[in-house]
């Protein structure tokens, strides 16, 4: 079995968490300055998100050589998970540089491309976990 997609998982799981624990130096920051609550909710949410985010990364990384999948589905499942993280990334952290919220693709702009990040993110989590349910049912 080609470990290749497990350490694609790892890598890039392991890259969202740094992104994660980076989030945090912004989420202090906010805390320190006394910056008002939505800065610093934004900051939080990036910062534990996005670990969270890396860390369900890691650990599909770590089954994934059990789960029965063919190479095509177990190519799709690491390449939803890499999108999410990634969507979630660029979502979580520009919207708490900028402090939109993006839960609704209006008004058009910076808001949109945020959406759009946050939707990438959640479908590809979706999408991704489907596949290793599938994965973890049809394995003995």
């Amino acid at each position: 079995m080609d470990a290749q997609p497990a350490r694609m998982l790892l890598i890039h799981g392991s890259i969202v968490i740094l992104s994660g624990l980076l989030s945090g130096i912004p989420f202090w920051a906010a805390v320190i300055r006394g910056r008002d609550d939505g800065a610093i909710r934004s900051w939080r949410v990036a910062h534990t998100t996005l670990i969270a985010c890396g860390l369900v990364m890691l650990a599909i990384g770590l089954i994934s050589p059990r789960l029965a999948l063919s190479e095509g589905l177990r190519s799709f499942m690491v390449w939803m998970f890499v999108a999410s993280g990634y969507g979630f990334v660029f979502a979580l952290v520009v919207g708490a540089g900028t402090g939109y919220r993006a839960l609704t693709p209006t008004p058009a702009g910076v808001n949109t491309l945020l959406f759009m990040g946050h939707l990438i993110g959640a479908v590809g989590s979706i999408l991704g976990m489907c596949v290793v349910l599938y994965g973890l049912l049809q394995s003995k």
